[in-house]
């Protein structure tokens, strides 16, 4: 475990995990992530539709969508201390509490101000999402398999917009948007049921040989860099889920078109999350930060893409920006927690700070901006954020080398299916 990030102390060995153990464990780490989230990017799928009924501006109603993430960055780190005592069981379930109670105030509310409230909730509910997610994945998946079920969890992102996106057409515009975050609180309680009812923590089973990997631990520093990277990074890629609906209107397409596109833009998302993983397994000694600093480099020009306004280079720029600009996260918790697998879930809550952060103070800032100048000068903003976030993520990279008296400049094995790893080197 990194030094100082107040880790819980470990627990007995690893439990069995066998194919179904592992796959129960990555399909509620994606349910319940989803729901972390789902409230922020419905709210931003909705934003049409919200902003006329409520008559919300495009900086207040940046600052609502921000609030979720606010109130998640400044819990993350004691909701994964939470969690490391409670278990991603029980964790689960108190996500599952606290997005039933967020959706259902945001579902009645007459005003900006409740409309904050229920994101605030929502934020209380991401702080213990994130971790519980990641304890049960860290838990029962084997170092093989660790980077595709990241991947996969965290595919919760672009799952969430998805689920806004077509909330768009097929409710929003036929019955309201109301009825939208109605059907979202069904989901939710669904997974309370299943975290109610379904086995028990994977601690609590018996234990068994897992193929967990070294803790290497990452020195506090390096965590500390990781985390600011981590934070212009999020700032840049969460924009894209709350505003892109409605700077899409705004470049010439029509809501319903918006929203559609907003779907499609979340399945490539998806998509790209989960191949990285498979690649970052496929290649395990091949650095995951110069692969993610590389995939913000290329966001970057994504939304330069979607800074012109031009409508076939705002559908580019749109599915490049989650390709790549929004597709880096999986791999950001791998690289983190494959050194961390002791402690998955505090870990998760010390570099959920920034994320979580980074996430509120992007589409507050791109909001003002949007108000203030116009959405060009907005995406611009996240484009410099996100080439930022890149040199951030090498400086990491370099700052944890160095602490291990490695050189800097490149990982041996370049590229080759089946290398063994350098196990002193960081991911």
């Amino acid at each position: 475990m990194a030094e100082g990030t107040d880790a819980a102390p470990a627990g007995p060995p690893a439990p069995a995990a066998g194919p179904v153990a592992s796959g129960r464990a990555v399909v509620q780490g994606v349910s319940v992530s989803v729901l972390g989230v789902l409230p922020a990017f419905l709210v931003g799928a909705l934003a049409v539709q919200i902003r006329a009924d409520l008559g919300v501006g495009l900086g207040v109603f940046g600052l609502a969508a921000a609030t979720l993430f606010a109130v998640s960055g400044s819990l993350a780190r004691p909701g994964g201390r939470l969690v490391q005592r409670l278990g991603s069981r029980r964790g689960t379930a108190l996500a599952a509490l606290l997005s039933i109670a967020s959706l259902s105030v945001i579902a009645l509310a007459q005003s900006a101000a409740w409309l904050m409230v229920g994101l605030a909730v929502g934020g209380l509910g991401n702080a213990v999402a994130q971790p519980s997610a990641n304890l049960g994945i860290s838990e029962l998946v084997t170092e093989a398999r660790l980077g595709l079920a990241f991947g996969i969890k965290q595919s919760s992102i672009p799952a969430a917009t998805l689920l806004g996106g077509l909330a768009v057409p097929g409710i929003a515009l036929v019955l309201g948007w109301r009825w939208a975050v109605l059907a979202a609180i069904g989901l939710a309680l669904g997974l309370l049921l299943w975290a109610v009812l379904t086995g028990r923590d994977a601690r609590s089973r018996a234990p068994a040989a897992v193929d967990r990997g070294p803790d290497k631990g990452i020195p506090r520093r390096g965590l500390v860099v990781l985390t600011v990277g981590g934070f212009l990074g999020a700032a840049a890629a969460t924009s894209t889920g709350v505003f892109l609906v409605d700077s899409a209107v705004a470049a010439g397409l029509r809501p319903g078109a918006a929203g559609l596109l907003f779907a499609a833009c979340s399945v490539v998302g998806l998509g790209a999350r989960v191949w990285f993983g498979w690649l970052a397994d496929r290649y395990p000694d091949r650095s995951r930060y110069l692969f993610i600093a590389n995939l913000l480099a290329g966001g970057a020009v994504a939304y330069l893409l979607l800074a012109t306004g031009a409508a076939p280079l705002f559908v580019a720029g749109s599915f490049g920006a989650y390709l790549l600009g929004w597709a880096w996260t999986g791999l950001f918790h791998f690289a983190v927690i494959r050194d961390n697998r002791t402690a998955a879930a505090s870990v998760t809550g010390f570099v959920q700070t920034g994320l979580s952060l980074g996430a509120a103070g992007g589409p507050l800032l791109f909001g003002v901006v949007a108000q203030a100048f116009s959405y060009r000068a907005a995406w611009s903003t996240a484009a410099v954020l996100s080439l930022a976030a890149a040199l951030t993520v090498r400086s990491a990279r370099r700052t944890v080398r160095r602490s291990r008296g490695l050189p800097v400049t490149s990982l041996r094995h370049p590229w080759r299916p089946g290398a063994v790893p350098d196990l002193h080197s960081p991911t």
